[in-house]
């Protein structure tokens, strides 16, 4: 996982291209893509982390690479990545790692269809009561057997399953983006029409752009008028009707009514499994 820092403040982002490529100085070369938000930071303060991930990181790792920085501001998802003060850089670190390598910039150059960054490491910590993460053919790898992600599984009814794999058109995750209003015992849902059952109020944002604001714009054309906070947390969740399963990604931001114009409609969230696991 690449750290860096920039004016909207510091980002993650993972990559599968990295290596050590000199012991002495120690340098250390990655692959991004060109236009990616890690690049734009890294070329403004000259500077990185490299946070080689533990076993326990599947989740940091998913999500750091699932998103990009102009889509969600990853590191304030509540309860997911836990920081580390950097020693010679300015840039945070991710705790938990096998290795935390401070890097400054010494060279930049395009290489095919990706830009490659070198840093010269100034500071490195390496934990060996951690083993590293390894990534392959989409799947994770310890140093031995795989690892499964830690998704949990809710078991829905078969029309809400076919609701989402059509929505996910063939997708391995869809990425939702949703609003949670709670009022007493209650939460605030819409209707699906396509299958008549309720749900929170969420969409599914086009790539690249950011989630909160395609959010307020979406409850703004549904007719609710709501104040959403800027903390989000995430619900990583594996969809399940008999063998059939579709992997949903939601990032929830709580809400509060600020008028409407449309009547509301609540449910007790213990009526639908799926609803209280969101909450």
């Amino acid at each position: 996982m690449i750290t860096s820092r920039g004016i909207n403040g510091p980002n993650v982002m993972t990559a599968e291209w990295v290596m050590q490529i000199s012991y002495q100085p120690i340098l250390i070369a990655a692959f991004i893509h060109e236009g990616s938000q890690t690049l734009k930071n890294i070329e403004k303060t000259k500077e990185f982390g490299i946070n080689v991930a533990s076993q326990k990181q599947t989740t940091e790792v998913n999500i750091s690479g699932g998103y990009s920085g102009t889509e969600l501001d990853k590191l304030k998802i509540k309860s997911i990545f836990k920081l580390d003060d950097p020693q010679k850089i300015t840039t945070p670190l991710i705790s938990g790692c096998t290795i935390n390598a401070e890097c400054k910039l010494v060279k930049k150059q395009k290489l095919g269809d990706h830009i490659m960054i070198v840093g010269e490491v100034v500071n490195i910590k390496h934990d060996e009561s951690k083993n590293p993460l390894i990534y392959h053919k989409g799947r994770y790898f310890g140093l031995g057997s795989a690892i499964e992600q830690d998704r949990m599984q809710i078991n829905v009814k078969k029309e809400m399953l076919e609701y989402f794999k059509n929505i996910a058109d063939n997708k391995f995750v869809i990425k939702c983006v949703g609003v949670i209003v709670k009022s007493k015992n209650k939460i605030l849902v819409t209707s699906i029409s396509k299958i008549e059952m309720d749900m929170i109020p969420f969409s599914i944002p086009p790539p690249g752009v950011n989630q909160r604001e395609h959010l307020i714009g979406y409850l703004q054309c549904i007719g609710l008028d709501l104040q959403i906070t800027d903390i989000p947390f995430m619900k990583r969740l594996i969809l399940k009707n008999g063998k059939n399963v579709q992997r949903v990604n939601f990032v929830l931001f709580q809400g509060k009514i600020k008028k409407s114009t449309k009547v509301l409609k609540w449910k007790n969230p213990v009526d639908d499994k799926l609803t209280s696991v969101l909450i």
